[in-house]
């Protein structure tokens, strides 16, 4: 089979982009069907998580902050093997080599620690809290299948009960404090009455709810009653009662919200902290180390500063059971070097030898739209600086290990001792405008299609014309935020048991059984501005340090205000922070004043107390790629999927896609730079992670999710039609004679009250559709865009039949040849050939030989906003969702679903204007017909008001008419009930 070879332009390098390029590099005929170019600005890859070596400065690894593994990376895990594995079979690295395998690269580690602050101490006291995951004997990256929402709740519950038990007699029990008895008994009793419920969440019953939530209610009760005592000062006492206290708040709000069968996107448009307090959780539990330690994990303040909590409830429950209950082998993992040794330098020479090609030094400035503002047409960069051989080679040696370094190897650049003298950051994006020669690529010259993998806060300017034409792209910007971070690395000249740490860690974890003197601290919910810390000391083999060497790294990390806040530089904000609290944890690490001992800290460039602390290195992330993406709450409705840009050749890469995690990680860049070249190669293999609700055996129902669909059983996959389109959707009453006279025979109006006496309803859709295609087919396959139009008759059924309610479309007008013909053959689908144009507000429709059918005008009435909070979203589904009937040979009917992702989509109330010629062709009387604007309520005609709209869609099988007529009968009971 010949292949035309699609030039794919790949913009930025961090983890997004790359494993989209590795996944296109995975195809067995790859370089016959795709010739991919990585544009990077600078002199490196990774993104936010790009490291360098200072070649000045002993080679010592400087990172943006810090990068730690989780355990349930596993998409990011089996790439990563690939790669290494690719690495040493291309003879690139021998395996004997240091990081010559992943497993050397990825060192597991199974505890972290929070610190407690006492705020009743003077001076200030910080407790620090060991927690331990036992190891497991799971593989990372091998895959396998999530708990669904149910199953993390009894893994939750169990868990409590184990807690409970772990501190019999610690805590009053229920009796103590006017109870029956011992709390475990409820706790056992909610664990045992859970494992009795099927995990479908679906065959739950209205007793198993009722149940689960009094006994959630007697333990609530109990907690409420438990009152500050001697308790509270036994260390492990107070830390079970606060994970009873916010799992107790976790499990009733999973039971009450209807998590089990609504998924975790359901409450993210709720705070974490205010969905726990909902729910029963306690001021001070979420206010405790337990809970803080989860927002530091997440960089969760948008201002940078901890009194401004921001995450999603959602995304953030869905994160912690992902990170507690899903990790293989270790809760976490240590890369034994720095993140762009370990990562990003395998990943650039496994791609370059197979043929991917790395434009270095091109900053991307501008993605132009073609004149139909349906696809990028023109990418507009400027290259940064000039290569003497044409060629830039990024990486040198350090050890026998490829590494990047922190700055730009000067010799291979035209002028490049200049370029070092002016001071130039290539990576700085603090103005929009890089200084450099001006370029642009041109769509069928030098690119045909995009993956657009830069950083989120990199898109404003880089997207200007995206977000002019595209509402939804602009709301993607507004409403998805990010935060700037900071980081600090310490080279110490005493080994981290020296500071004083171990002593303080077993003083407060006396149960714990672990030898302070070999801990791998990983540490977070301390004082703010640097809330995290990791001991790094393992990498001290990575770097060439001369004698006397550092015997300790320690790398510091938090999010921070914006530079458009006054404060203090990051050298000066560290020496206070370290002054007045990194020495309540490091005890040892006094001086006689009682501050923080300078003379710690290793310099090659003076030895005195100012030198050593100034040749540290202290870095903040204000700009662009440096930033952070957060998952404010609500912000989940705003995210993109990959592949929904709205542009035809564009897809997108990034954690700050639609990707199922929907958080600021390694992770949900892999799962969304998968998801990007899944665009290209059509792949239906499913993503470990990308939904959180996963179809059952159970009978599919005749409406399919646009995302769920590619997981439902066949004959529904991997054969269906998927789209997207931006349509208005306008409602209206027509005499019932018309539009009895458009039926075909054997089709009948059902009886309805929606509309006046005479009248019946009829929907318009005007729209333009983009990514149609075959389900099994990648989008570069699928049809162009074109602009179409609908009439549909609500309210049919068969004559003499079931009383099933369908749809009946009388004509769809498009401007595709393929796709009308398509739709005749397969759907048997009445499309007409017609002439479409759609100049801002205005629609138009003419017939082929240039008879005018209809105009339909809107006039915006409301902001953007998700459908289902518009008005009667009941009235808009009833009439949009029913199954669609067409004539089939030998009197037959053919039924199909027609999805419009209405729980997804977006939408924006408009008032219309259709103005329907004496020349439609199909019989629609002639006249000016008028719908107000959707809003809350039903309107007086009983129909809901217009709407534009932006969404994806799904088409189901056409083989599959028998069950859709089948699953729609079943559920007719249930549907709007059309003559109240």
């Amino acid at each position: 089979m010949t292949h035309v070879t699609k030039k794919i332009a790949i913009i930025g390098g961090g983890v997004a982009s790359i494993t989209a390029a590795y996944a296109l590099t995975q195809q067995i005929d790859w370089q016959q069907r795709y010739e991919i170019t990585i544009y990077q600005r600078g002199w490196r890859l990774g993104g936010k998580c790009a490291s360098g070596r200072n070649r000045e400065k002993a080679n010592r690894i400087e990172e943006h902050g810090l990068h730690i593994w989780a355990g349930f990376y596993d998409n990011a895990f089996r790439l990563m093997r690939s790669c290494y594995d690719e690495l040493v079979a291309l003879k690139l690295r021998s395996p004997d080599a240091p990081l010559g395998t992943l497993d050397k690269a990825l060192k597991p580690l199974n505890s972290f620690m929070l610190t407690e602050d006492v705020p009743d101490t003077s001076p200030q006291e910080w407790r620090p809290w060991f927690i331990e995951f036992p190891s497991n004997d799971k593989v990372p990256g091998t895959g396998g299948v999530l708990p669904q929402p149910f199953e993390y709740f009894k893994l939750v519950v169990e868990f409590l009960a184990r807690q409970a038990d772990s501190v019999e007699g610690k805590l009053p029990s229920e009796s103590q404090i006017g109870g029956a008895g011992d709390v475990r008994v409820p706790l056992h009793r909610l664990l045992a009455y859970s494992r009795t419920m099927p995990n479908d969440a679906r065959l739950h019953s209205g007793k198993d709810i009722d149940e689960l939530l009094e006994i959630l209610k007697g333990i609530r009760i109990w907690l409420d009653g438990i009152k500050p005592g001697e308790w509270i000062n036994d260390d492990v006492a107070r830390r079970v009662y606060f994970m009873l206290d916010l799992g107790t708040a976790f499990a009733t709000g999973m039971v009450v919200d209807l998590v089990f069968l609504r998924g975790f996107n359901s409450i993210d448009n709720m705070e974490c902290t205010a969905w726990l307090r909902k729910h029963g959780a306690s001021e001070q539990a979420v206010n405790s180390a337990a809970f803080r330690g989860c927002y530091d994990y997440v960089f969760g303040y948008p201002a940078g500063i901890r009194d401004d909590r921001a995450v999603g409830a959602g995304t953030a429950m869905r994160g912690l059971l992902r990170l507690a209950f899903t990790y293989k082998e270790a809760l976490f993992f240590k890369m034994q070097a720095g993140m762009g040794d370990t990562i990003f330098a395998p990943y650039y020479q496994v791609l370059k030898h197979k043929g991917v090609k790395f434009s270095f030094f091109h900053a991307v400035t501008n993605l132009a739209l073609s004149t139909s503002c349906d696809a990028v047409e023109r990418i507009d960069l400027v290259e940064q600086a000039r290569v003497l051989s044409g060629s830039y080679d990024p990486l040198f040696d350090v050890r026998g290990l490829p590494c990047w370094p922190s700055e730009p190897d000067w010799a291979q650049l035209v002028d490049g001792e200049k370029l070092r003298e002016s001071g130039i950051d290539f990576e700085s994006e603090k103005t929009p405008e890089p200084t450099g020669v001006a370029k642009s690529l041109r769509r069928g010259i030098d690119f045909d299609d995009v993956i657009l993998g830069a950083s989120l806060a990199s898109l404003p300017f880089m997207t200007k014309e995206l977000a002019r034409v595209s509402p939804r792209w602009r709301q993607m910007l507004e409403k998805v935020e990010t935060v700037a971070t900071c980081a600090v690395q310490f080279w110490l000249n005493k080994p981290t048991p020296e500071t004083g740490w171990p002593a303080l860690v077993r003083s407060y974890n006396q149960y714990s059984k672990f030898n302070p003197a070999n801990m791998q601290t990983v540490m977070t919910a301390f004082a703010e501005p640097l809330d995290t810390w990791a001991d790094m000391s393992h990498l001290l083999v990575r770097e060439t340090w001369p004698d006397p060497a550092p015997q300790s790294i320690a790398y510091f990390c938090s999010p921070s205000r914006n530079a458009e806040v006054p404060m203090p530089s990051m050298q000066a904000q560290a020496a206070q922070w370290a002054d007045e609290h990194l020495i309540r944890i490091w005890p040892d690490a006094r001086n006689a004043e009682g501050r923080f001992d300078r003379n710690l800290l290793v310099s090659l460039e003076g030895q005195s107390e100012a030198a050593r602390f100034a040749n540290q290195y202290f870095r903040q992330n204000f700009y662009g790629s440096e930033r952070y993406v957060l998952s404010v709450p609500g912000s989940v409705d705003y995210r993109l999927n990959p592949d929904e840009s709205g542009f035809v050749n564009l897809a997108i890469a990034g954690d700050w896609t639609l990707c199922g995690l929907n958080a600021g990680c390694v992770e949900a860049a892999t799962i969304s730079g998968l998801a990007a070249a899944r665009v290209f190669t059509g792949s239906t293999e499913p993503i470990y992670g990308e939904l959180d609700l996963v179809p059952s055996a159970l009978p599919a129902p005749a409406l399919l999710s646009s995302i769920a669909a590619p997981q439902a059983n066949w004959p529904l996959t991997p054969a269906f039609l998927r789209g997207a389109m931006e349509g208005v959707f306008s409602f209206h009453s027509l005499p019932v004679e018309r539009v009895r006279q458009m039926l075909p025979p054997g089709l009948v109006l059902s009886k309805q009250s929606l509309t006046p006496a005479k009248t019946h309803p009829v929907t318009f859709l005007f729209n333009q559709q983009t990514n149609v295609r075959a389900s099994f087919l990648p989008r570069v396959l699928g049809f162009k865009s074109y602009l179409e139009n609908i009439v549909a008759i609500n309210c049919v059924e068969i004559e003499d039949g079931d009383g099933t309610i369908f749809s009946f479309l009388p004509a769809l007008f498009l401007n595709n040849v393929l796709a009308t013909y398509s739709g005749r053959l397969f759907y048997g689908l009445a499309k007409r050939l017609a002439k479409n144009a759609w100049d801002g507000s205005l629609y138009r429709t003419t017939s082929e030989d240039s008879q005018p059918i209809w105009q339909m005008r809107y006039f915006d009435h409301a902001p953007i906003g998700r459908l289902v909070d518009l008005g009667n979203i009941s009235l808009v589904r009833a009439l949009l969702d029913a199954p669609i009937l067409t004539p089939r040979p030998f009197g037959t009917w053919q039924a199909m679903a027609f999805d419009f992702s209405v729980g997804s989509a977006f939408a924006a109330p408009v008032a219309t204007h259709l103005d329907i010629y004496p020349t439609n062709v199909i019989g629609l009387p002639p006249g000016r017909f008028i719908s107000p604007a959707f809003k809350e309520g039903e309107e007086e005609n009983g129909l809901p008001g217009a709407f534009r709209c932006w969404t994806n869609w799904t088409l189901s099988n056409p083989f599959d008419s028998s069950r859709v007529k089948a699953v729609a009968a079943a559920q007719r009971s249930f549907d709007f009930n059309w003559t109240q």
